[in-house]
């Protein structure tokens, strides 16, 4: 099947008895696997932290949002604007077999929007699929050949990113937008296990057993959206997008080079937002992608359709050195389209929180959130994580 290579145990060079082992063994590791690093890895949302505080929405915000949910949200900003958001994660991962702390820290936008009287042209990088995570353990192989303690290490690191090059357009109260992104990317994987000596027999060994793959990715999305201010209290935001086949190209050092295609979703998010009195707005946001078209591409791991959900409040009314501190909180809800074979699908739900500060006299902006969630349950899906992520974003305007 296709990409079936990608996932498998089969793509490291493990020689002889040590083979036989790892593979007999490989269940186990997998169960050891961090919920986020199954399949093509974990979707990160293209949100800045005024988004990621207000229940994960980005779309429709009234103020402007630097993150990359819908092109004609780009004409919310009037003024050329340049915004990065930084999001370190740390995880707590719990399996039958017990419990491993881990973490990842990763760049999760950045966003620049030009206006040009009518039009907004944006260009901005994110992160897409993240494929980061470490597994190190300690363990006792028993077998008919003698009886092995040993120590484990495995490593995945890369993932997929967007380049992305967007135009939106004001018609009134509307705005259209499009945009077309470049998925490209890298993935190594890592793999030793370090047996010492037979308990038995200090004569009988196996070794190292180990190797490296790596692998580039690349592949094309286009979307499509439209924003719609109604009054000046409340805007209306939607997207849909498109994808090619997501293509591995193996490019390990000593292999022939070859080519695995995954089938990529079909996306569409609707929200906005409501200026409900002068110091609360409010906010909301759904979408879907069809991550289960995937499923046949994989091997050790399962996919299937996405529907996620938030919502949010933002309370401006406080002040800290003469500029406006908006509060925000939230909760969100999002299927996970990866997880293992045999097991339920996983869900990740997180609750939401932030802050923000204007400085310079309005210059640039300063935005933390914070979310604290989990993901999977321990006895539907096998595994279960509790995350907390830090969302720290900065923006600069042009005055």
């Amino acid at each position: 099947m296709r990409g079936s290579r990608v996932v498998r145990p089969g793509l490291f060079r493990i020689p002889g008895l040590a083979a036989m082992l790892v593979l007999v063994l490989a269940p186990a590791l997998a169960a050891q696997m961090p919920v986020t690093g199954l399949g093509l890895g974990y979707p990160v949302p293209p949100l800045d932290a005024r988004a990621a505080a207000l229940g994960g929405t980005g779309l429709g915000l009234l103020g402007g949002s630097l993150s990359g949910r819908n092109p004609a949200d780009l004409r919310g900003f009037r003024r050329p604007t340049l915004g990065l958001t930084y999001a370190p994660e740390a995880i707590e991962v719990e399996t039958p077999g017990g419990t491993q702390t881990t973490g990842r820290s990763r760049v999760a936008i950045v966003q620049a929007a030009v206006p040009i009287r009518s039009w907004t042209v944006g260009l901005g990088f994110a992160s897409g699929l993240d494929q980061d995570w470490g597994v190190r353990l300690q363990d006792t192989l028993r077998s008919s050949f003698g009886t092995y303690p040993y120590y484990e290490r495995r490593e995945h690191d890369g993932g997929v990113s967007a380049v992305t090059l967007a135009v939106a357009r004001e018609f009134g109260r509307f705005s259209l937008g499009v945009d077309g992104s470049v998925l490209t990317g890298s993935l190594r994987q890592s793999f030793s296990r370090d047996f010492e000596p037979a308990l038995e027999d200090p004569e009988n060994t196996i070794g190292v057993a180990g190797g490296e793959a790596r692998f580039s990715w690349s592949g094309f999305r286009i979307r499509g959206g439209a924003a719609t201010q109604l009054g000046s209290r409340v805007r209306l935001s939607g997207v849909i997008g498109w994808s090619t086949d997501l293509t591995a190209t193996r490019d390990t050092a000593g292999s022939d080079p070859a080519k695995y295609d995954f089938d990529m979703p079909f996306e569409w998010a609707i929200g906005g937002s409501a200026q409900i009195t002068t110091g609360l707005l409010a906010t909301a946001a759904v979408g879907y992608s069809d991550w289960g078209a995937t499923n046949g591409d994989l091997e050790s791991a399962s996919s299937a359709d996405v529907l996620w959900y938030g919502v949010g409040v933002e309370y401006v009314g406080l002040e800290l050195f003469g500029a406006g501190l908006p509060l925000r909180a939230g909760v969100r809800r999002t299927d996970l389209p990866f997880f293992l074979v045999g097991t339920e699908q996983l869900v990740e739900t997180a609750g939401t929180f932030g802050v923000g500060l204007e400085v310079g006299g309005g210059l640039a902006s300063f935005d933390i959130a914070v979310e604290l969630g989990t993901r999977g349950d321990l006895e539907a899906s096998l595994v279960q994580e509790s995350f907390r992520r830090l969302s720290i974003s900065m923006a600069l305007f042009q005055l």
